[in-house]
């Protein structure tokens, strides 16, 4: 076992500088959302990425403001290479993260360890398909070294090292990838030190897109209904719509929902670092207006489709195979999902995939839910999750972003005016995106480490729209 002590604070660890501006022990609630966000992003780092702590400490693990570095507690990080297992401590707070097979990481929640079926869980399906030895990606990891057409390559490469660049070496930009595929050829893509085209790395928020494909693929099969009750009615107010399925996809459930991840005592923080089972936190808070009428950003609502999901299979083993059949279909052999403590997948946050298979994802949608010939998504499905859902403004479909028109005011009200209209976008926490463009027949993935909003997606997108618009 290797034990550590180190001195630093973490990025969902603000909340702790509520506690004073001193060196102070945390509170005991402050400390366990600290020391269980350190132990599940560490474990995940480690165990599915194949990173070193010494490059979570620098990354993820790093303060980024002022009173983070004042406070600077104490974190103990033990790693059981052996168990597969994290701890970490603040005094004695502790939270551990534990490896499972083929399932990824895992916060073990108070006595809620993993069930034997899930410690001894193994993946039975047949391997990855093969294509012909010529094929290059997306059929295989060779890339093809056919020159490139459509696309101006000096504008191309300049825009791939602004995306690279620290202008500010106190607020660190810490891109880690950049792919860009054009006209379904992967044309340039880049990887910082340490990281590299085969290493899983997490999507956090783009989780959600997956899940759309997810649902829909099971929609495809015939055993998922858009239309069902989301949860059972917790409010005897008959004029209030009941959420359903397809609200849960829009985000329009009409639940009270708060997505901060500074606040330790926010519904999200709560679900994704104190809680056995997250669909369940979302599913029993109270619902406050009808169903549609109210767009609200809730990763809640993202888990509780993923425990829905797990219902319409008989057996959990089922349920844990499923994703590796779109994986497989895609040929994504580096992606990972991974479930709450309970075992239902997460859906919202938990997706780790290199930037290649992050592409794929990317691609399916491009391709209306086709790859390799074969339909895995249901006929319309694409257009449906990119149509604006009405409470957005534009903004939001199915678990997908959108750079619609809102209204009738047009373009000058779009998030980018200047991009296309139907480009859609995954997003995720720290800078994670994969942008779809389909009128330019382009896909940028963007992944790296970049706190308080600071990666200037619109600028990267811009510029490689313009290198394709030679």
């Amino acid at each position: 076992m290797r034990q550590l002590w180190i001195c630093t604070t973490i990025p969902l660890a603000i909340s702790l500088a509520s506690a004073s501006s001193s060196a102070q022990m945390p509170n005991k609630e402050m400390a366990q959302a600290t020391v269980a966000y350190a132990a599940k992003i560490t474990a995940s780092a480690i165990f599915v990425s194949g990173r070193t702590l010494e490059s979570v400490l620098e990354q993820e693990l790093a303060p980024t403001r002022p009173l983070e570095r004042l406070i600077k507690p104490l974190l103990k990080f033990d790693i059981d290479r052996g168990a597969l297992q994290v701890t970490c401590r603040i005094g004695s707070t502790t939270a551990t993260a534990q490896r499972m097979p083929a399932l990824g990481c895992t916060l073990l929640i108070s006595d809620t360890a993993p069930s034997k079926l899930r410690r001894n869980f193994e993946m039975t399906e047949a391997p990855f398909r093969s294509h012909a030895e010529d094929a290059t990606w997306p059929y295989n990891e060779t890339v093809s070294n056919k020159p490139t057409t459509g696309i101006d390559q000096a504008k191309l490469t300049a825009a791939i090292d602004r995306a690279f660049a620290e202008p500010n070496p106190k607020q660190p930009v810490n891109t880690r990838a950049v792919v860009v595929v054009h006209q379904g050829q992967l044309v340039a893509e880049r990887y910082a030190e340490g990281f590299g085209h085969a290493m899983p790395l997490p999507g956090w928020s783009m989780s959600k897109s997956l899940t759309n494909a997810l649902i829909g693929m099971r929609v495809h099969d015939g055993k998922f209904d858009l239309d069902a009750r989301a949860r059972e009615t917790l409010q005897d107010n008959e004029s209030m719509q009941p959420p359903t399925v397809r609200h849960l996809m829009s985000m329009t459930a009409g639940i009270e929902w708060d997505e901060d991840y500074d606040d330790p005592n926010s519904n999200a923080l709560k679900m994704l670092f104190g809680s056995a089972d997250h669909a369940a936190v979302y599913a029993n808070l109270p619902q406050t207006i009808s169903a549609g009428k109210r767009f609200q950003y809730a990763s809640g609502s993202s888990n509780l489709l993923c425990k829905l999901l797990r219902d319409s299979f008989d057996k959990d083993s089922d349920y844990w195979r499923y994703p590796s059949r779109l994986f497989r279909a895609l040929g994504m052999s580096t992606a990972i999902l991974e479930t709450d403590p309970s075992g239902t997948f997460v859906g919202s946050s938990y997706c780790y995939a290199s930037a290649r298979d992050w592409a794929r994802l990317s691609l399916l949608f491009q391709q209306d839910g086709v790859f390799f010939g074969e339909r895995l998504l249901p006929e319309g499905w694409v257009e449906q999750s990119t149509t604006p859902v009405r409470a957005s403004n534009g903004r939001y479909g199915y678990q997908i972003w959108l750079n619609a028109d809102p209204g009738d005011n047009g373009r000058d009200d779009r998030k980018w005016p200047d991009l296309p209209a139907d480009l859609f976008s995954m997003n995720g926490h720290e800078g994670q995106h994969c942008a779809i463009s389909p009128t330019a027949e382009l896909i940028v993935v963007r992944l790296g480490c970049t706190k308080n909003g600071g990666f200037d997606l619109h600028g990267l997108l811009r510029d490689v729209h313009a290198a394709a618009a030679k």
